[in-house]
């Protein structure tokens, strides 16, 4: 861990937080001096000088250590906000107490004529407030001035290139997550590896990492054969010392998926195919189905067939709880992966849970980049709704982590830091891109979507893990035979295009899952119990479907 430690804070990715933290650590420094001269008088703090200056660097540890408490060497340029102002107070008050702390056990007046007081601690704070708060005000000032004006200006003559050129960092209120590749080299170099669903943002970005550590093999699947070439046409370019195989098929189709695996002979499998639109799949429940879930059993069935090494499975928060159609097809998904695990098979089936993506294919960064240039409204669903956000590389690069620490039947869930407000992130991108005449209006909440997202239910207990933001749920593995049973019903059913019976047999499958009022799949529901002293109401008519034929599964419970 130190060695991590030391690697990150002597690479080169850390110097903008060292230029930050020295400028704050100096801004401090002249605060402390100043304020002794203000509280005393200038010729006292003259001739006191060397034992002033002395006191104050004793002094200045105690206030990196607030800084490095609460990062306040981090975002000075993206996150100049008031609750960032807030932190810098909070980091400023930890290391006054520190110093009075210190000032009270130990002899440090004992290096001046005229002690260091209380009042001088606190004039010290105040000072220092006001100095870091300007620098990063200013620097944030400079920053918005040369977006605005660095490609033309006017409130119409901005470029297209400043929405595109937007980093993605700039968005997000935490450091960025790093993870030990070299960590990853070891356990994927000279294997081959199949990557599903290659030509998506999450497999694409999974297929470059996984060719940067060394694989004897790549075996790169999807049914889109435009992007499925670009990442062909990249990974030529970039690892041209890599075997690698594009293949366009749908994981739907058994026989094809059969004849790669057993042409590849693959011993990891990173599965990431899959419908992901939430708006979408509550239109289309039955695609959800047939491919979601569906796929992902045959896939996984391959993978134990040809004795695959480890099988990851990457899910979603949506899974937690669901409220939509895609979110419980992958919790379905999820849960055939658990019963496999158990199920004493050679492969080890490991699932990874994240919230939102950055910049991935149809979500909030490309639309609101688009309305933005268009001159807006940009849209958002509802002024309350949050959302966790990671960068494409930190998702996969996670992903990569959590394979190499699964032991199999683990569902491993990322730590994103705070949430998000969607309106702060288009008020954001609409500052960040000088477009300040770009207005935002709310269109209100989607079926099927949420205020919130979660990545750990409840009953999940959280089970510590050497990366610090990777959390593990172990959950007791299911009855591979009822859920290859219950799954295999709830194929059939959709495959009579039976959209009512295919949904209420979801919401058996998995009981958590409840729909948003403005869903019509709310209907199908069980009614909430009755309000004491409420007059009752009449029942539900049950929806057009027969019953299961079997007892329902009970739901999973911690190991």
């Amino acid at each position: 861990m130190l060695k991590k430690v030391l690697n990150w804070y002597t690479s080169r990715a850390s110097l903008p937080f060292w230029l930050i933290g020295l400028t704050d650590c100096a801004t401090v420094y002249l605060a402390g001096v100043a304020a002794y001269a203000l509280n005393h008088s200038l010729s006292v703090a003259v001739g006191n000088l060397y034992g002033l200056m002395a006191t104050v660097a004793v002094f200045l540890v105690c206030f990196v250590a607030g800084f490095r408490l609460f990062h306040t060497y981090s975002g000075i340029i993206r996150m100049t906000t008031t609750g960032d102002l807030a932190r810098i107070f909070a980091a400023l008050s930890v290391g006054g107490l520190l110093a009075v702390v210190m000032k009270v056990l130990t002899p440090v007046d004992a290096l001046m004529v005229s002690p260091y007081r209380i009042r001088d601690i606190i004039t010290l704070i105040f000072l220092a407030s006001t100095g870091m708060c300007g620098l990063r005000m200013t620097a944030k000032l400079f920053y918005d001035l040369y977006l605005r004006y660095s490609t033309g200006g006017g409130a119409y003559g901005y470029a297209h290139k400043d929405l595109i050129s937007m980093e993605m960092s700039d968005l997000l209120p935490r450091d960025p997550i790093t993870v030990d590749m070299e960590e990853v080299r070891g356990v994927i170099s000279g294997h081959c590896v199949m990557v599903t669903g290659a030509a998506g943002s999450i497999g694409s970005e999974l297929a470059y990492l996984l060719a940067s550590v060394g694989p004897s093999e790549l075996v790169l699947i999807d049914q889109a054969e435009s992007p499925l070439h670009d990442v062909r046409i990249n990974m030529a370019r970039l690892y041209p010392g890599i075997r690698c195989h594009t293949i366009v098929t749908s994981i739907c189709h058994s026989s094809r998926m059969d004849r790669i695996f057993s042409a590849h002979r693959p011993d990891f499998v990173f599965h990431a195919a899959a419908y992901k639109h939430v708006p979408m799949m509550e239109d289309n429940p039955v695609e959800s189905v047939l491919n979601n879930i569906d796929g992902t059993r045959k896939i996984a069935d391959l993978a134990v067939k040809h004795g695959v090494r480890k099988f990851v499975m990457v899910s979603t928060d949506k899974a937690v709880n669901p409220t939509n159609i895609m979110g419980c097809s992958k919790r379905i998904c999820e849960m055939y992966c658990q019963a496999l695990s158990g199920a004493g098979c050679r492969t080890q089936f490991i699932t990874t849970r994240f919230g939102n993506v950055l910049g991935s294919n149809g979500s909030v960064i490309p639309t609101f980049r688009e309305q933005i240039r268009r001159g807006g409204p940009v849209l958002v669903t509802h002024p309350k709704i949050i959302r966790y956000f990671m960068l494409i590389s930190e998702a996969c690069s996670l992903v990569l982590q959590a394979a190499t620490l699964g032991k199999g039947g683990e569902i491993f869930a990322f730590d994103m830091g705070r949430p998000v407000r969607i309106v702060d992130l288009a008020r954001r991108m609409i500052l960040l891109s000088g477009r300040l005449d770009v207005g935002i209006e709310f269109t209100g909440l989607r079926p099927g979507e949420k205020l919130y997202e979660e990545v750990l239910t409840d009953s999940e207990r959280v089970v510590p893990t050497p990366h610090p933001k990777i959390k593990a749920a172990k959950v007791r593995p299911l009855d591979i035979q009822v859920v290859d049973r219950d799954i295999g019903e709830l194929i059939a059913t959709a495959r009579r295009y039976d959209v009512t019976g295919t949904v209420r047999m979801m919401k058996w499958m998995v009981p958590e899952y409840r729909s948003t009022p403005n869903s019509p799949y709310a209907l199908l529901d069980p009614a909430p119990p009755p309000v004491a002293g409420a007059n009752p109401s009449p029942p539900r008519p049950a929806p057009p479907v027969p019953p299961p034929r079997h007892q329902p599964m009970p739901a999973a419970t911690i190991a």
